[in-house]
C-alpha cells in the first residue's frame, strides 16, 4: 500500500488565534507513534516535532500553493479544511484562491455563476450533479469562498474523460475527443515518468488487481488527472501572480512529490509550495514517522480519528469516492 497524503493546520477563532494542539509546540516525537497519541496534533515531518498553528501559518505565509492531501468524505477533515481556508484568508498578505479536485474543468462556468450570486445552492447542486454528501461536507468551502470573494478553481479532468482513458487508453481516447472535450486536457502532455507509474501501481495494489493493458490504462488516466490539476494551478497563478492557492485533493495526488506537486514544478519551477497531509488512523495504529520523513511524504501532517462508520458507508456509495481512474485513496506505505 502506498502513501498519498499531504497538508493542513489548526486554527481559527477571532483573527488568527487557534485551538491548542494536543502536544505543546516544538515537542520532539518518537520515531514510531500510535494514532491516538497524536489526534489533534500538527506535526512538522521535516523535524519530527509538534508545532503550533501559528508556527505553521508563519511558515506558509509567503508560499504560492498550500497543497492539502485529504481523506475524502471525512467530516472532521473537511471541517478542518474550512477552518484552514478561513484562517489563510484572514492572515495571508496575498489574495487567496481555492482549488478543488472534486470540481472539474468543464464545471468552471457553473462555479463562477454561483460565486457571482447567479445560482443558489440548490441550483448549484443540480448543475454540478452533486451528491448530498458533497453538499454536506464540501459545499461549506464554496459558500465561504463566495462570502469572502475568493476565486475557486475547478481543477480536475472531467470524470467522464478519465474513465474513458481508463477503459480505452490515452492515445485512443485523444483520437476520439471532440475539440471541446480536448480543450479540457493539457494541450501537450509531458512524458509519463516511470516513478509515477510505480507510485500509482503501489497505491492501488491493496484495492485493485490490475494486469497488462488495463494496468497501463489506469496509470494513464491518473496521470492525465494529475497533469491537468497541476496545469490548472500553474495557469491561474500565471494570470494572477498576486494570489496564493489553497489546493485540496486526495492524498495520493499531493504526497511524496510524485503527482500534482511534481508536475506543478515542471510548469512553474520557481514556485514556492508546501504540502500538508490529513490522515485518519485507528487509535492503536502505529505510524513510522522516520520513514515518512525519509520518503519526503509531506511537509506537515495532521492526524484524525477514523470517520464514523455510517459516514464511511455513505462515502463508499458515492460516485466521487472513486477517482476517475478507478482507484481510491489508500493508506500510507
Amino acid at each position: 500500500m502506498v502513501m498519498r497524503l499531504v497538508l493542513l493546520l489548526v486554527f481559527l477563532l477571532p483573527a488568527c488565534s487557534v485551538r491548542s494542539p494536543a502536544l505543546s509546540s516544538s515537542t520532539p516525537l518518537p520515531a514510531t507513534v500510535r494514532g491516538q497519541d497524536l489526534y489533534g496534533t500538527l506535526l512538522d515531518l521535516r523535524t519530527l516535532q509538534a508545532i503550533s498553528f501559528e508556527a505553521m501559518l508563519a511558515a506558509v505565509a509567503q508560499v504560492q500553493v498550500v497543497a492539502v492531501g485529504e481523506e475524502h468524505y471525512h467530516p472532521d477533515i473537511q471541517a478542518f479544511e474550512l477552518e484552514l481556508l478561513q484562517a489563510l484568508t484572514r492572515c495571508r498578505p496575498q489574495r487567496l484562491a481555492l482549488a478543488m479536485e472534486f470540481l472539474e474543468r468543464h464545471q468552471q462556468p457553473i462555479v463562477d455563476a454561483y460565486l457571482a450570486g447567479a445560482l443558489d445552492p440548490q441550483a448549484l447542486q443540480r448543475r454540478l450533479q452533486a451528491s448530498e454528501a458533497f453538499m454536506r461536507l464540501y459545499f461549506p468551502l464554496l459558500r465561504y469562498a463566495r462570502q469572502a470573494g475568493l476565486p475557486v478553481i475547478a481543477m480536475n479532468t472531467p470524470r467522464r474523460l478519465a474513465r474513458q482513458i481508463a477503459r480505452e487508453g490515452l492515445q485512443a481516447t485523444l483520437r476520439r475527443l471532440s475539440p471541446e472535450e480536448r480543450a479540457y486536457l493539457p494541450e501537450a502532455l509531458p512524458a509519463l515518468p516511470p516513478a509515477y507509474r510505480t507510485y500509482f501501481l503501489e497505491a492501488v495494489a491493496g484495492s485493485h488487481r490490475l494486469e497488462g493493458e488495463q494496468s497501463e490504462r489506469f496509470v494513464e488516466a491518473s496521470f492525465v488527472k494529475d497533469v491537468t490539476m497541476a496545469l490548472a494551478l500553474a495557469t491561474f497563478l500565471k494570470a494572477h501572480p498576486e494570489h496564493a492557492v489553497l489546493a485540496i485533493a486526495g492524498r495520493f495526488h499531493m504526497s511524496y512529490d510524485k503527482a500534482v506537486p511534481f508536475f506543478l514544478r515542471q510548469y512553474a519551477p520557481r514556485l514556492a509550495l508546501r504540502r500538508l497531509i490529513t490522515l485518519a488512523v485507528e487509535p492503536e495504529e502505529t505510524l513510522d514517522l522516520d520513514k515518512l520523513r525519509a520518503e519526503d511524504a509531506a511537509d506537515y501532517l495532521r492526524l484524525f480519528p477514523p470517520a464514523p462508520e455510517e459516514t464511511k458507508r455513505q462515502a463508499l456509495s458515492e460516485p466521487a469516492a472513486k477517482n476517475g481512474d478507478g482507484s481510491k485513496e489508500g493508506r500510507p506505505r
